[in-house]
């Protein structure tokens, strides 16, 4: 009796499992292969070492686990802090310029440090404006200078010192109203000696305007009264007069001019 070879038949499912642990093997076979190729071979030569890593690592001393992506950090805080505190330029051993120009002086190139100082001229330049404003000029060049310390060629610095020069040389000259002269107008005249005392003393104020070259301010209780104030005061010059109407107690004139204070007509 002749015996047929009998051929084994693998399910689909076997078979796929059978060639993914052949391809396992072949795969660790190379592995094994090429890490031994690996030990024969001269090691490559280490990537050089980044000078700037240890620069800062360096400067930051005994802070171990401390990273900061600026080797500054610690004085750019000091700075924001005492920028917090309106700590500007003094004191002189706490305020932000001297924490700035330390980190310029091993850094000239340093951005945040520039930036800081230019925060503190901005604001020196804020007050200085403020103090002008409020006719506080000897405040208002107190902060010029301070800001001049940061950085004396600013050409912002420049400009409001121009500015608070322009304004000085403005005369400003007010005059408050007299009781009578208001209760005139509101009130009949008695008699014509009332008339006159009116007419000359709004006469001498209307010349007294014209002779500055004055612009000028009413203030007054109503509209109405403010309205008569420059009819009769605008009667009384060659010129007509330039000038605005506020409401605001106590009455008053107030002319603004370019002119020394020293030459004020009294």
């Amino acid at each position: 009796m002749i015996l047929t070879p009998y051929k084994l038949q693998i399910p689909d499912s076997r078979r796929a499992l059978s060639g993914f642990l052949k391809t396992a093997w072949l795969s660790s076979l190379v592995l094994i292969l090429v890490g031994c190729n690996s030990l024969m071979t001269p090691a490559s030569q280490p990537p050089a070492s980044d000078s700037s890593i240890g620069q800062s690592v360096t400067e930051l001393g005994p802070k171990t686990g401390a990273y900061y992506l600026d080797p500054h950090q610690g004085l750019l805080d000091l700075a924001d802090h005492a920028l917090k505190r309106q700590h500007l330029t003094q004191p002189e051993a706490t305020s932000a310029l001297t924490y700035f120009n330390l980190i310029l002086i091993s850094d000239p190139d340093h951005q945040a440090a520039r930036a800081g100082l230019k925060t503190i001229i901005d604001q020196y330049l804020e007050w200085a404006l403020r103090a002008i404003e409020a006719a506080n000029y000897a405040k208002a060049n107190q902060f010029l200078e301070r800001a001049a310390r940061v950085n004396p060629k600013s050409s912002d610095i420049t400009a409001m010192a121009d500015r608070l020069r322009r304004k000085r040389e403005e005369g400003r000259l007010t005059e408050i109203l007299p009781a009578w002269l208001l209760a005139a107008r509101r009130e009949t005249l008695q008699s014509t000696a009332d008339d006159a005392q009116v007419n000359n003393y709004l006469r001498n104020l209307a010349q007294k305007i014209e002779s500055l070259t004055a612009k000028i301010v009413i203030y007054s209780f109503n509209d109405a009264e403010g309205r008569w104030l420059y009819q009769q005061l605008n009667a009384n010059t060659v010129h007509r007069l330039r000038g605005t109407l506020k409401i605001d107690r106590p009455s008053r004139i107030e002319m603004h001019f370019k002119s020394n204070p020293s030459t004020m007509l009294d």
